[in-house]
């Protein structure tokens, strides 16, 4: 690894925060599907089929046909989930979060490790721009190094944090076009959501280029402006003097954000009958499976949403990477600080190998983002 020892910012991930995750948002997107998925199974084998045919599925993995439909699903489980705001034919190339959803061996449990976009590693092909060699970058760097090519983008990423964690591979790949999300929005009408502080949005702007203003408290948002606030990392500044430790900091705020609106949807999903009506089911899944680009190693969705049927989605514990924000030169990145920030930071990678990352978590309060 590189010299990662950078010059310590003000307000790092090791503050303490109240669920920052963006990547919680894909754990919510996936159990929203599962939740659906398995209320399809008791409609008919016609619904197990929409559910298949309604997620685009890929070969993103080098193993990628590894398994058939119907096997026997096994724990545990590691799966790297990329989400992103991406075109509808899934050919941009951008990694805005970056998550490893861990499955316990019993397929009872989850974890998710959140890894900063900007965290500071070694990558294996830092892309045309350094001649397809080896650097230490920020790691949305090994994503972006692919180009318009989703397997290659993928396959580096993956190899930047088997090396970086020693796990031996991952069991699948989950890509999410959280702009796409906005459809689901406009199918429930507009969306509520709890605006922690005053806050001016970088988007949607208007024809004359002036930044939307949004009012701390809970309202119903129309579709551009909600995507707007989940979108939103700038305000999450602590130089606003109305902001506070526990909404996070920059891509922290926005994730923490994000979070929240999954748990919307998924509420407002509930309260409209959609988990439950065969028919608003259709349209749920095909609007959620229109957002997702799946890699599970030949494995049918279906089969893995039973597989983890005895798994509760709200008590998935989301952990951060003990790392801080950091100038190196003139450049911001997240580091894992050498010394005891670095050693337990490893205590995690071994304790995702070794699926203990419960026991992990109790020694560790500090790197865990409790639900609200």
């Amino acid at each position: 690894m590189g010299n990662r020892r950078g010059t310590r910012r003000r307000g790092g991930a090791g503050s303490k925060r109240r669920s920052p995750l963006w990547a919680k948002i894909m754990v919510g997107v996936g159990a929203m599907l599962m939740v659906v998925s398995i209320g399809a199974v008791g409609y008919a084998n016609i619904m197990l089929d929409k559910v298949n045919d309604a997620v685009n599925t890929a070969c993103l993995l080098e193993d990628c046909e590894a398994f058939k439909p119907g096997e026997e699903i096994k724990g545990p489980l590691n799966l790297l989930m990329i989400g992103s705001d991406m075109r509808k034919d899934w050919s941009a190339a951008q990694s805005d979060s970056i998550m490893i959803l861990h499955i316990n061996a019993a397929l009872t449990a989850a974890n998710i490790i959140s890894i900063p976009r900007d965290l500071y590693v070694d990558i294996p092909d830092c892309g045309p721009g350094w001649g397809n060699n080896a650097c230490t970058e920020k790691i949305n760097t090994a994503f972006a190094a692919g180009g318009l090519d989703k397997a290659k983008s993928v396959q580096n990423l993956a190899t930047t944090l088997t090396n970086l964690t020693g796990l031996e591979k991952f069991d699948g790949v989950a890509m999410i076009n959280f702009g796409g999300f906005k459809d689901l929005v406009e199918l429930f009408g507009g969306i509520e959501l709890c605006v922690p502080f005053d806050m001016d949005l970088e988007h949607p702007k208007d024809e004359f280029g002036n930044k939307p203003h949004v009012k701390k408290g809970c309202k119903e948002y129309e579709p551009d402006l909600a995507l707007g606030i989940v979108r939103e990392r700038y305000a999450y500044d602590p130089t606003n003097p109305d902001w506070k430790e526990e909404y996070g900091i920059g891509d922290y705020g926005r994730q923490r954000m994000q979070q929240h609106f999954i748990k919307q949807l998924m509420k407002r999903a509930k309260e409209e009958g959609y988990m439950t009506d065969p028919f608003k089911v259709t349209t749920l899944i095909e609007a959620i499976g229109d957002q997702l680009l799946l890699d599970l190693k030949g494995r049918a969705v279906t089969d893995f949403a039973y597989a983890l049927r005895g798994m509760d989605a709200s008590a998935i514990t989301t952990l951060k990477v003990p790392s801080e924000p950091a100038m190196i030169g003139e450049t911001s990145y997240v580091v894992m600080q050498p010394g005891e920030q670095e050693e337990t930071a490893q205590e995690l990678f071994e304790a995702l190998s070794g699926d203990t990352l419960d026991q992990w978590a109790l020694s560790n309060p500090k790197w865990v983002n409790k639900t609200k």
